[in-house]
């Protein structure tokens, strides 16, 4: 849902001086490294804007210039005219799959330090997930282009509290909009996001029900802004 599906690859011969013009050129971060397969592309490592720079000597930035004045810039530096994409790769990446939860993806990209997974279907490479396309994830599942309100409350031990919001929403004539239940929270608590006219008495509801309020954030839909002239 989220991945970014039309995706700039290089094979494993690719040389450097083409790898950082590619970068320079297209203003991205990293590069699938792949070899042909009958189904697809099939992954064998990753280049990253790192790599690249690192094997410059440290005055030199390829990504300061044009894509011929990198070139040329390898060029003059000799040996590392011959470095190739098999040479800088990181070899068997961490991957996800088209399949797994998106927060599964972000946790390891959290806990890994990485910007980003190759998402892989069958051996074959079908996407890539970054940290932008978790952002705009996260902007999607929360914006409301209507009135809303999120409210925070706190949870009971193994409370099951999807009825009591189910028939607050359905009384109160409120979409639910995002539900999370986060029981590792300390102490666990209900993020919920509730659309409508109702939004007053939606809250008044909520302290009804004696769980304890701990935010309410009144969301108002920003103007749409007017295309320039």
């Amino acid at each position: 849902m989220w991945m970014t599906r039309e995706l700039i690859t290089i094979d494993p011969a690719a040389s450097l001086p083409s790898i950082a013009a590619t970068m320079a050129r297209r203003r991205i971060r990293r590069l699938p490294v792949v070899t042909p397969a009958p189904d697809g592309p099939r992954l064998v490592g990753i280049v990253t804007h790192s790599d690249v720079l690192h094997a410059f000597p440290p005055d030199i930035n390829p990504f300061s210039a044009n894509a011929a004045d990198t070139v040329a810039t390898l060029e003059r530096t000799g040996a590392r005219a011959r470095v190739y994409a098999a040479d800088l790769m990181a070899r068997d990446p961490l991957v996800t799959a088209p399949d797994a939860p998106i927060e599964s993806a972000a946790r390891v990209m959290r806990d890994r330090k990485i910007g980003a997974l190759p998402v892989v279907s069958k051996d074959t490479l079908v996407g890539l997930i970054t940290e932008s396309d978790i952002f705009r994830a996260m902007v999607e599942m929360f914006e409301e282009p209507k009135r809303a309100v999120r409210i925070t409350f706190s949870l009971g031990p193994d409370e099951d509290v999807l009825p009591l919001v189910a028939d607050i929403a359905r009384r109160r004539a409120m979409r639910v909009t995002s539900f999370m239940a986060l029981r590792r929270h300390d102490p666990p608590v209900c993020v919920v996001q509730l659309a409508g006219d109702a939004v007053e008495e939606t809250l008044e509801e909520v302290w009804k029900s004696k769980h304890r309020v701990m935010n309410v954030l009144n969301l108002v839909a920003e103007p749409e802004k007017k295309p320039a002239s």
